[in-house]
């Protein structure tokens, strides 16, 4: 353990300590918040009903390792199309130690929109690093759930983090039976956690619990479909979409936090996290001195940060506001480091720069080399990657642009939607869990 990592750990559990008799009087309101969120999912349901569900003693779980407003990704889109005619009930623990400041509307339910709603159940912090404090999460997650789930529900799940089988078994696989309560599991492979520093030992054996008891498994790259196939050939590829409307649009007034800032503007949007080449950063800002370099997004590492007089850390920024910097931005970036835990990386933000008509540089993630070399500038290292950066800035390929802009209004998160729901629903009722409306056809 660095002494970075150490001094990290001790300051959480510090906060943990000191926070602890805010916890207690939270932990007392618990009871009654459960009611409360009983009360909210019915009204959710009700709503479901009016708008003709075809299943209104069922709804679907979202059980998500991505917390709902972080950074914007598939899981929230998936959540926003299935519930625009289904019940969506979206679940993503909040670890104390991050949200220390915020407990009382985190733990909270609230509706999204329409009938989607946003449950955010309380855990305590470092449970990937210490046993005893995970499996205390686990049954306290599987209890939360169960007062959520009223006998005669049935529940299509969609889950996307291994973390969660050991919750999970325990509401639908009790003594090794399954449950009445679950309609469907669907295992929806987004990353590669278990090869994340930080993820535990056992990690890899809870997703083999997933992949051999979902009765569906999806993957978001094609990297992570080519790696569970041996194991489940029924798995399928659903890539990534973008809201292209949202993303393409005319140049608008400049943010504020930008106004000011150097031109031209080098952009990345997404987690700052240990997954980014940050030496990759430093040295392009270094080399780019008259360019700014701005980075959009909350920071999820206890490494140093790239640090130079051009870089310009704005943090995390609505979804819905990100076009307003793309549209500002000379070139979007991609600049993951490329390893086990990358290299089945297929990045939501590619569809959306494209989609906003900037060119793109990346890295060599196989994903983008398979999908995107004809809209992505792909570099092959570091020098090749700010050479390619400041060619996009001097000299733009507008064939490349185009062909982007042409590859992201075929990539519909609606068409994504839809064909989640064909093997969610089954393929009679695809079109009854997700109204089809802009939804384009065709492979993405």
């Amino acid at each position: 353990m660095t002494k970075e990592t150490m001094v990290s750990s001790l300051r959480r559990i510090f906060e943990l300590a000191v926070s602890l008799p805010r916890v207690a009087l939270e932990a007392l309101r618990l009871w009654w918040i459960g009611q409360r969120q009983a009360e909210d999912y019915y009204r959710c349901a009700a709503q479901a009903v009016e708008l003709n569900n075809p299943y209104p003693a069922e709804c679907v779980w979202i059980v998500s390792e991505v917390m709902w407003d972080e950074v914007w990704q598939r899981p929230q889109e998936l959540a926003r199309r299935l519930s625009r005619e289904s019940v969506v009930v979206y679940i993503s623990p909040v670890q104390l130690h991050r949200y220390l400041f915020s407990l009382r509307n985190r733990w909270r339910p609230f509706r999204a929109e329409g009938s989607c709603l946003v449950l955010s159940p309380l855990i305590f912090p470092l449970h990937y690093r210490f046993a005893p404090i995970y499996a205390l999460n686990c049954v306290m997650m599987a209890w939360l759930l169960r007062s959520w789930l009223p006998k005669s529900l049935r529940v299509r799940v969609v889950c996307n983090s291994p973390f969660a089988w050991p919750f999970l078994t325990r509401l639908f696989f009790p003594s090794g039976k399954r449950s009445p309560n679950l309609a469907r599991l669907l295992y929806d492979v987004i990353d590669d956690f278990p090869s994340f520093e930080w993820a535990p030992s056992y990690a890899r054996a809870l997703e083999e619990q997933f992949l051999t008891k979902a009765d569906v498994v999806t993957t978001g790259t094609y990297e992570l479909w080519n790696m569970h196939r041996v194991q489940r050939p029924d798995a399928e590829f659903i890539q990534c979409g973008v809201d292209f409307e949202l993303f393409n649009r005319p140049a608008g007034p400049m943010p504020e936090d930008l106004a000011g800032l150097p031109q031209p503007m080098i952009g990345y949007w997404g987690s700052i996290s240990d997954r980014l080449d940050f030496r990759l950063l430093e040295k392009l800002a270094r080399q780019l001195p008259q360019a700014s370099l701005v980075l959009i997004g909350p920071v999820r590492t206890s490494l140093p940060l790239p640090q130079a007089p051009n870089i310009y850390y704005l943090g995390l920024k609505p979804h819905e506001e990100l076009p307003r910097y793309a549209q500002h931005f000379s070139v979007g970036l991609i600049p993951f480091l490329v390893n086990e835990a990358t290299e089945k990386l297929n990045p939501v933000k590619t569809l959306e720069y494209l989609a906003a008509g900037i060119p793109v540089v990346s890295t060599e993630l196989p994903d983008i080399i398979r999908f995107f070399s004809h809209a992505v500038i792909v570099a092959r290292d570091a020098d090749d990657f700010i050479a390619k950066v400041r060619e996009a800035i001097d000299s733009p390929d507008l064939d490349r642009i185009r062909a982007g802009i042409a590859m992201a209004q075929n990539a519909s998160w609606d068409y994504l939607a839809k064909r989640f729901a064909t093997r969610l629903f089954g393929s009679d009722s695809a079109t009854m869990a997700v109204s089809a409306e802009g939804v384009q056809g065709g492979e993405q």
